[in-house]
């Protein structure tokens, strides 16, 4: 993307006031829709398109057919079974327009994804700074806003441009660290805190689970350290999957290779992605757990990273 301030655009799916758990102090978190990876364990699944979509869901549908008839493209249908007309839905063919939802009443139907200018971006949130003053336990320090998606590299423009209106809050990303080198470059002095995600250790493994291998993060890792930015390391924990000796290995090996990260963090699997790829019309990865991570196995990995010499782990 390019242009001014006034005319670059980015697609959110979500923004979350009054966070505690992305960042120092009190928090606003701006999800930014669009993935270059996609997890198989992904929690937002929503995330991983750029364009706007359409989320069914199908407990709260009353089956009015009110939808039936303002879809323009055949995304709803009645469909006769065993003598009732039935809503089927065909999340596919949904074009972003939005009728559906004006002649819903019963909430059953959602579309994630708006657009926003910097400036659009900013007067949505600015109520919200007169949290990022106070301070928190987290060593009396303030909050600010935190970018996570998706993946916020996407928008390396629309960054820059909100930045450029507000230099003075500090600024958090969350990200997968894939991305050139350019853009990462450009959007490193701009960001105060970078949340690195460490999802599997070996190449392969990492291209079979997220669909892109992890040299580019790692050199886009090391890069960040390089020149002195703040990183907490972030390590999602999906039983089964990737809890691996080598993984464990490669864990403590970044950690002992950059000493001034300030710690990691372990991010246990829950299984809220499931329901949301069902709302997406998406069938559930076989690969996955069905169940949430336990406190035993969030307890297994801090040991297992522990005995490696990980004395600055902790659960999210």
């Amino acid at each position: 993307m390019t242009g001014s301030a006034t005319d670059i655009q980015a697609t959110v799916f979500d923004i979350q006031s009054f966070s505690l758990n992305d960042g120092p102090g009190i928090r606003t978190v701006v999800f930014f829709k669009g993935c270059p990876l996609h997890c198989r364990w992904c929690h937002n699944p929503e995330s991983l398109s750029k364009t706007s979509q359409l989320i069914f869901h199908k407990t709260l549908c009353v089956g009015c057919l009110q939808c039936v008839a303002a879809c323009p493209n055949g995304v709803h249908r009645a469909v006769l079974e065993d003598g009732r007309y039935q809503h089927v839905v065909h999340l596919e063919s949904c074009t972003g327009c939005g009728f559906c939802l004006q002649v819903c009443c019963y909430d059953a139907l959602t579309l994630v994804g708006r657009k926003y200018t910097p400036a659009g971006l900013l007067e949505r949130i600015r109520g919200d700074f007169r949290y990022f003053n106070v301070e928190t336990g987290d060593n009396g320090r303030k909050g600010g806003i935190t970018f996570s998606g998706g993946e916020p590299m996407l928008y390396a423009d629309f960054i820059v441009g909100f930045r450029n209106l507000m230099p003075e809050i500090h600024c958090a990303m969350e990200t997968s660290g894939f991305a050139t080198r350019e853009v990462v470059s450009r959007i490193a002095p701009l960001i105060d805190l970078f949340l690195f995600d460490y999802k599997v250790t070996d190449p392969a493994r990492h291209r079979e689970l997220c669909g892109v291998d992890n040299v580019q993060i790692l050199e886009n890792l090391d890069y960040l350290y390089g020149i002195g930015k703040e990183i907490v390391l972030r390590l999602p924990l999906i039983p089964g999957v990737n809890d691996t000796a080598d993984h464990f290995d490669g864990i403590a090996g970044l950690l002992k290779k950059y000493p001034g990260i300030k710690q990691a963090e372990i991010m246990p699997y829950h299984t809220y992605g499931l329901g949301k790829s069902e709302e997406l019309g998406k069938e559930a990865d076989p690969l996955l757990p069905k169940s949430a991570a336990t406190d035993e196995t969030v307890a297994r990995w801090l040991a297992e990273l522990r005995d490696r010499g990980c004395t600055n782990v902790y659960q999210s």
